[in-house]
C-alpha cells in the first residue's frame, strides 16, 4: 500500500522546487535593473561633462566678426 500522502508531498516539492526557481528569475531581473539603472546613470554623469566642457568651449571662443 502507498503512502496516502506521498502525491501531496510530492506536489509541495514541486511547488517548493517552482517557488525557488522563481525566486532565482526575480533576482536575475533585479541585478539586470540595477546595472541598467547604474549605466544610465553613467551615461547621464557623461552626457552633463560634456554639456560644461561644450559650454566652456563656447565661452572660450572669441565673438564672430560681423561684417560692416
Amino acid at each position: 500500500m502507498t503512502d496516502p500522502f506521498r502525491d501531496m508531498f510530492e506536489a509541495l516539492k514541486q511547488t517548493a522546487e517552482g517557488v525557488v526557481q522563481a525566486m532565482n528569475g526575480v533576482k536575475k531581473m533585479a541585478d539586470a535593473a540595477l546595472l541598467a539603472r547604474d549605466e544610465h546613470e553613467d551615461l547621464r554623469e557623461t552626457v552633463q561633462r560634456l554639456e560644461a566642457l561644450v559650454l566652456d568651449l563656447v565661452r572660450r571662443l572669441p565673438p564672430p566678426e560681423h561684417p560692416v
